[in-house]
């Protein structure tokens, strides 16, 4: 259990992040695509954007301490991936709190980390010698559901209003009139965002394949009891 700590800071973190990220949801979803996309000095929408920013800031500190964690304890916390995955949205975060854009989107980005709540309550069975039962299988269930909601179908459709329905928007706040931002950060950042959507994807399919695993374990285990009944009668009717 000496990881016990680093899971229950990020058990904390996921739940309250994501119930923030829901928040920022609902305080944006009838915005205009500017004011989705960047944050100004005024507006019908300042309070909101100004929560959004807190949020940011707390989640940027859980990074930086997650990933020293993680080399402190690498590779138990977690592998290369994850220190990607984590530089990646550090890396964003900086520039979208220093610059005051991205807000609607933090809010479908950080509410990715609901998958997160279940992967830690999911270790705290293990740990605990709860490794099998109806509670584990709930949990690995909510886990894999909440993954594929957030990080896969609202990361997809995020991406997609993004670069389809605001793409003049984006493509205007590198001017000094809107937030300013180098047109160098602006690509990083919006190459962050899709390189975290691959990520994603690429760590659903290792998600359904597990599933898929699990599912063909269960059958094989379940048509044992029957294949075993029939070589049993078999063999009786040999005798007689």
């Amino acid at each position: 259990m000496e990881l016990g700590p680093s899971y229950a800071v990020s058990f904390v973190h996921s739940l309250y992040v994501t119930a923030r990220g829901v928040m920022h949801l609902y305080s944006l979803w009838a915005a205009s695509n500017m004011d989705k996309i960047y944050i100004g000095p005024e507006g019908d929408y300042r309070e909101a954007h100004l929560e959004v920013a807190r949020t940011n800031i707390l989640f940027v500190a859980y990074l930086f301490y997650d990933m020293i964690h993680i080399l402190h304890q690498y590779p138990k916390l977690g592998g290369g991936d994850t220190m990607a995955h984590h530089m990646l949205f550090a890396f964003c975060s900086v520039i979208n709190g220093t610059f005051g854009i991205m807000p609607f989107q933090f809010g479908w980005l950080i509410v990715g980390e609901m998958s997160t709540i279940f992967l830690n309550w999911r270790w705290f069975l293990l740990k605990s010698g709860r490794d099998s039962g109806v509670l584990l299988e709930n949990v690995n269930t909510m886990f894999a559901a909440s993954f594929f909601l957030t990080r896969i179908v609202m990361y997809t459709a995020g991406i997609g209003h993004l670069y389809i329905f605001s793409m003049s928007e984006l493509k205007s706040l590198s001017s000094l009139e809107v937030s300013g931002v180098p047109l160098s950060a602006l690509g990083i950042t919006c190459g962050c965002m899709l390189l975290g959507w691959l990520l994603n994807l690429y760590w659903g399919s290792k998600i359904l394949r597990k599933v898929a695993r699990g599912r063909t374990n269960v059958t094989v285990k379940s048509t044992e009891p029957v294949a075993a009944k029939a070589g049993k009668k078999n063999r009786r009717s040999k005798r007689e």
